[in-house]
C-alpha cells in the first residue's frame, strides 16, 4: 500500500510535465504555420498586408508565403509580409538554404547598430531593423527550439521595414518620429494592425534580454551551469513580461541550449581576452540604445502596451 501511495504522488509531477510539453508544442505549432515560405532579394509579384493588395517589385529580402490563405486572419498583427509570389520561383533560394551561408558576427552587429544611433541620440529606424536582422542570427544558433523566436523577430522585422518604406515612410525614418506620429494620431495601440510602436517595443524587450544573455556568456565559468546563467538573464528580463505558461516554456528552451563553450565557437568568438572584449563592446552599444529608446517610450507613457 505504501508503494502505490509513492507511485501515486509522483503522478501530478507527471501529468504536469506532460502538459507544459503539450502546451510547447501547441506554442510552437501556432507560431508556425504550415505555410511554405522562401526569401529573395529580386521579387515581383503581389504583397498583401491585411491592409489592401498591392504590385511591388523589391531588391531587398521579402519572406514570400505561397498560399496566403494559409495565414490565419486573427494573425494579422504579427503578419504583414504575405505575398503570391510570381510564377517562375525556381529561382529564389529557400530561406533554409539562404541561411545555411548566414554566420552571426559580433562585430558587425555592432558597426550597424553603432551607425543607427546619431549624435544626438536619434535612432534612425532602417538602420536599427537591418541591425537587428543581424542580431536575429543569434537566435539560430540556439538550435531548432528556438525558432519560433526567431520567426516571430523576423516578422516584427518586416513590419517595421515596411512602416520604414511605406506611405507615410518620412514618419517612420527615426523612433522619434514614429512615436510623435503615432502618438498624435492615436495609432500605438491599434486592434487592427500592429502598430510601429508595439512592434518596437517588442524587440526592445527582446533586446533587454539579449544584453543580459551576452553579459552571462561572457561572464559564466567552467563551474557554473550555462543554461541556469541564461535562465537567470531572462527570469530578470523578459520574463516579467510574459504569463505563466510562456515563462515555463522558455525555460524548457533555454535548458536546451547549447553549451558555453560550443556556441562560443559557433559563433566565431575565442574565449579569450579579445574575443570578449568584443563581447563587451557589443554589450555597451546594445544598453547605450536600449536606454535611449527605454526613455522614449517611458516619456509618452508606452512601456506598457498591449
Amino acid at each position: 500500500m505504501k508503494r502505490i501511495c509513492r507511485a501515486s504522488s509522483h503522478r501530478p509531477a507527471i501529468i504536469l510535465i506532460i502538459a507544459l510539453t503539450l502546451v510547447f508544442v501547441a506554442i510552437l505549432s501556432f507560431r508556425k504555420p504550415s505555410i511554405k515560405v522562401e526569401t529573395t532579394t529580386h521579387y515581383s509579384g503581389v504583397i498583401k498586408n491585411y491592409d489592401g493588395i498591392r504590385h511591388i517589385q523589391r531588391t531587398e529580402p521579402v519572406a514570400v508565403v505561397e498560399n496566403p490563405k494559409a495565414v490565419p486572419r486573427e494573425s494579422a498583427s504579427d503578419v504583414i509580409c504575405v505575398a503570391t509570389p510570381s510564377p517562375d520561383t525556381s529561382r529564389y533560394p529557400t530561406m533554409a538554404a539562404e541561411r545555411q551561408h548566414q554566420v552571426f558576427d559580433p562585430e558587425k552587429v555592432l558597426k550597424l547598430f553603432s551607425s543607427c544611433r546619431a549624435e544626438d541620440d536619434l535612432i534612425f529606424i532602417d538602420c536599427y531593423v537591418d541591425a537587428y536582422e543581424e542580431l536575429c542570427k543569434l537566435f539560430r544558433l540556439f538550435g531548432t527550439i528556438f525558432t519560433f523566436v526567431t520567426s516571430d523577430v523576423e516578422q516584427k522585422i518586416c513590419i517595421l521595414r515596411e512602416y520604414n518604406k511605406g506611405d507615410d515612410s518620412q514618419e517612420y525614418k527615426t523612433v522619434q518620429s514614429m512615436l510623435q506620429f503615432e502618438v498624435l494620431h492615436e495609432l500605438t495601440d491599434n486592434k487592427k494592425k500592429a502598430s510601429g510602436a508595439r512592434t518596437l517595443l517588442r524587440l526592445h524587450r527582446a533586446m533587454e534580454f539579449i544584453s543580459a544573455f551576452l553579459e552571462k556568456l561572457k561572464e559564466t565559468n567552467s563551474t557554473v551551469k550555462f543554461s541556469s546563467a541564461t535562465s537567470e538573464a531572462y527570469d530578470t528580463t523578459l520574463a516579467r513580461h510574459h504569463p505563466w505558461l510562456i515563462r515555463k516554456a522558455v525555460h524548457v528552451a533555454l535548458y536546451m541550449l547549447p553549451a558555453r563553450q560550443d556556441l562560443l565557437k559557433k559563433m566565431g568568438v575565442d574565449d579569450d581576452q579579445k574575443g570578449m572584449q568584443g563581447i563587451s563592446d557589443l554589450i555597451s552599444e546594445l544598453v547605450i540604445i536600449f536606454n535611449v529608446i527605454e526613455k522614449l517610450y517611458a516619456k509618452d507613457e508606452l512601456l506598457n502596451l498591449p
